[in-house]
């Protein structure tokens, strides 16, 4: 194996810039003299990354947004495939859509490429997983169910470990249940689909409960900044209130969490907060996930637990008035706020403990071998 002085990082959304950035930390904290190339954000680029690209506008939602943006996408490919001769190995992490593809021309060239954060076949069908793996040199997985089903098709796999847990806090008490965290994504079409029904929500909800208070925290500054572009479009007299603390000590704080589909449901079940779940896509992108996809939730938090711990309003479910009432019922309940959290507890405790980049970056550098 080629000893590694270079590689190509790939991360084209808020969370994988985020676990990208604590991977390439580990990495250079054991061979310092490892540099780092790629698509990212501005976490990879504070961990050591000169970005290549910014994803920006590359963070898409599914089917129907990448087919309208496909020039754009093919571009992005391109300008990364230029890399692909001075780097040793391609470390894709998420973003499952463009960095399949990414791979598979890397792998064209004998680049060695590592998954991490894993497309998650085993929502789209256990079929896709045969012409991934067959692109990757191996794959680090960060559910202990998805191993077996990489080795199965043939790669090398390794579990290790959740990265949420790497940076989450140790959960706190009981929120304030008049206290309520809006969660609506990180990209820009997630923001644009989710605040209205949101703010229509919450309008709703203060209605009938005068006290309550809406907060909208963001994990990145650059998220921030299109979340309150997107707020400040909405009708006058919105309750949705940005704030800039901490976003897992904001979350915290809360009594409920109204949540988009993602890495942030999983961290707000590992808090021990109670949530509603919410999505929505383009409706050419919800006839093709409905064509494919066979497990009966799409929560992060019900998939860990196998069972229905949180209650998820997706597509023509979510509406405000649907949206209000679910919320409103687990706040006048005490009862079904200490489920949920209990439930959301033992999810934390399935993943097991921190280390996931350090033991990601063991592997990797175990891969690549000894540095010349």
């Amino acid at each position: 194996m080629v000893n590694a002085s270079k590689v190509l990082l790939s991360a084209g959304e808020a969370s994988g810039d985020l676990h990208a950035a604590a991977l390439l930390r580990e990495l250079r904290a054991r061979r310092p003299s490892l540099s780092a190339v790629g698509l990212g954000g501005e976490r990879l680029r504070d961990a050591g990354a000169e970005l290549t690209l910014e994803y920006g506008e590359l963070a898409l939602i599914g089917f129907a947004e990448a087919v309208r943006r496909l020039g754009e996408v093919r571009r992005a490919l391109g300008t990364l495939e230029a890399e692909l001769d001075s780097v040793d190995a391609v470390i894709c992490v998420d973003f499952s859509g463009f960095n399949k593809r990414l791979a598979a021309r890397a792998a064209r060239r004998g680049v060695p490429v590592v998954y991490y954060i894993c497309p998650k076949v085993w929502v789209w069908g256990a079929w896709r997983a045969a012409g991934i793996a067959r692109r990757c040199s191996l794959m680090l997985t960060i559910f202990p169910f998805e191993a077996p089903l990489w080795r199965h098709y043939g790669v090398a796999a390794r579990y290790v470990g959740n990265p949420i847990l790497d940076y989450l806090p140790a959960p706190a008490p009981p929120g304030d249940p008049r206290r309520v965290a809006v969660l609506p994504g990180s990209r820009t079409n997630e923001l644009c689909g989710l605040l209205p029904v949101l703010d229509a929500a919450a309008r709703l909800l203060r209605r009938r409960r005068p006290g309550l208070r809406f907060v909208v925290p963001s994990a990145a500054e650059d998220i921030r900044r299109s979340t309150r572009e997107v707020l400040a479009a909405l009708p006058p007299g919105s309750p949705l209130e940005a704030v800039d603390g901490g976003f897992h000590e904001e979350i915290a704080a809360c009594g409920l969490a109204l949540v988009s589909s993602g890495t942030a449901s999983l961290e707000v079940a590992c808090l021990g907060v109670p949530q509603v779940l919410v999505y929505r896509v383009n409706t050419l992108t919800a006839l093709f996930a409905r064509a494919f996809i066979r497990l009966p939730w799409v929560g992060l938090p019900n998939l860990v637990a196998e069972r229905t711990i949180v209650p998820e309003l997706l597509q023509e479910r979510l509406t405000p008035a649907n949206l209000a009432g679910t919320a409103d019922e687990l706040l006048a309940s005490p009862g079904l706020r200490a489920a949920q959290r209990s439930a959301g507890l033992e999810v934390r405790r399935r993943l097991g403990g921190p280390g996931a980049a350090r033991r990601a970056a063991a592997a990797v550098l175990e891969l690549l071998g000894r540095p010349s």
